[in-house]
């Protein structure tokens, strides 16, 4: 299959996109679930004791400082699809010829 498609296919350029496009998919998924920990982590009850002003803190910092990579991802992927440079231009069809003056179906005047 690679071998009939090696000289269609960019194949460095292919494994670029693949790896690019996992890691940054992957990556938003692991960053909003840090997100959420950290949204559970502030919003925690203090029934306990345990939990005071300092982890509510951290735990929003954690779900702002994600959900701004969330975000930027997502700008950064908007920019990247309106600035993508324009394909190939299409070559013009042909175009309809009409005759100056029309002719019957056997080639006399009409």
């Amino acid at each position: 299959m690679f071998v009939l498609a090696t000289p269609i296919v960019d194949w460095n350029a292919m494994w670029k996109i693949f790896l690019v496009a996992l890691a940054a998919g992957a990556g938003v998924v692991v960053a909003f679930g840090f997100l959420l920990l950290g949204v559970k982590i502030a919003n925690r009850s203090r029934a306990d004791g345990t939990h005071g002003g300092g982890s509510r803190v951290g735990g929003y910092l954690l779900a702002a400082v994600c959900g701004v990579l969330c975000v930027g991802v997502v700008v950064i992927g908007v920019y990247a699809m309106t600035k993508k440079p324009s394909s190939k231009p299409a070559k013009p069809k042909a175009a309809l010829i009409v005759p100056a003056h029309r002719q019957g179906p056997l080639g006399s005047d009409a």
